[in-house]
């Protein structure tokens, strides 16, 4: 099993028509979560930080993304269900034995980053094909395989991932006699409620998946 991250700066990103619009539109997409996959489409939670005097509206006038439900809008953007035929999309997709890490996305600032993890053959095939298709600035492959517990958890969640659960941890949201909510551990860390939520449960699932490995 290999787990690889790939990074894309931001000035590489305009080389491809469809992200370079996005970046047009928005300061940062970020995808949050898959909400339905099909065979040539998948449904994402994604929040989406507009750029000044541009509107949701513009993003379903894009040739591979459409805006199928808004749910709420504060000042991290706003977070909307987009269902997405994006071609790096659907060959993740299609090919077998991978998994895509959420959250990952796109950021005028930052650039992009994609985690993947799966065997190592298919995920070779992946990053041949990305190669092609996109070709990422830094390509960094971890194994699962770690000496000490902390690298195995650093490799399996992402670093948002582990923030959140830290604070959320010291803040006694894990204890027996719980007194903490999730919206104040948000306001806390200056993100939306949705936002924070979605971490803290992806972060859970990547961590239970480990558990019940272990235990086979």
């Amino acid at each position: 099993m290999r787990k690889v991250i790939l990074r894309w700066k931001t000035s590489s990103l305009h080389g491809a028509k469809e992200i370079s619009e996005i970046l047009e539109l928005c300061e940062r997409m970020e995808i949050l979560g898959h909400l339905a996959i099909s065979e040539k489409s998948v449904t994402q939670l994604a929040e989406i930080k507009l750029k000044e005097g541009k509107n949701i509206e513009s993003i379903s006038k894009l040739d591979n993304f459409e805006i199928t439900e808004i749910h709420e809008e504060n000042d991290d953007g706003v977070l909307v269900s987009l269902f997405c035929t994006h071609p790096l999309a659907i060959s993740a997709i299609e090919l077998s034995n991978i998994h895509i890490h959420p959250p990952y996305g796109i950021s005028e600032e930052n650039g992009m980053e994609l985690r993947i993890s799966g065997l190592s053959k298919s995920v070779s095939r992946f990053i041949r094909l990305i190669r092609m298709v996109l070709p990422p600035d830094n390509i960094s492959v971890q194994t699962f395989q770690k000496e000490d517990n902390r690298s195995i958890w650093e490799s399996i969640l992402t670093d948002r991932q582990i923030e959140v659960l830290k604070h959320a941890t010291r803040k006694g949201f894990y204890s027996m006699d719980r007194n903490v909510t999730l919206k104040q551990l948000a306001d806390e860390m200056n993100m939306a409620r949705s936002t924070y939520g979605e971490h803290i449960r992806r972060a859970e699932v990547e961590i239970m998946n480990k558990v019940m490995k272990d235990l086979e």
